[in-house]
């Protein structure tokens, strides 16, 4: 079991340092979303039959912190590719703001055209 979550990891920075488009503020929004996501990765590929505390609060601080239309954009492009590298089941990720209770202004699914996403705050 460790040497798949050591494989795991090693694709997850893999993944994150690939993510186009992402520079400066925006990759480290990513990194710092993508870490503690992390914590959802057992709910969001359907191995854990709910997130647990700390998914939840990972849900919230990317609430918290995907302000601006570009934030939010930008931490689109990062989630989705996250999505497609962790097969994310994208009905558990549908789920997921309603479980943990918290409003995701960015959804975690394959596909999304982020280009669309908007922010009440620009």
């Amino acid at each position: 079991m460790e040497k798949k979550t050591v494989g795991g990891l090693i694709a997850f920075w893999l993944m994150i340092s690939s993510v186009s488009g992402n520079t400066g503020v925006a990759n480290e929004i990513c990194k710092e979303a993508m870490t503690k996501l992390l914590n959802c990765l057992a709910f969001l590929t359907t191995t854990a039959p709910s997130p647990s505390l700390s998914c939840c609060e990972a849900v919230g601080w990317v609430n918290q912190h995907a302000i601006t239309r570009q934030d939010r954009r930008d931490l689109c492009k990062c989630l989705k590719s996250a999505a497609l590298a962790y097969k994310v089941d994208p009905t558990r990720s549908k789920e997921l703001p309603d479980v943990c209770k918290v409003p995701v202004p960015v959804p975690i699914i394959p596909q999304i055209d982020c280009d669309k996403i908007q922010s009440s705050i620009d």
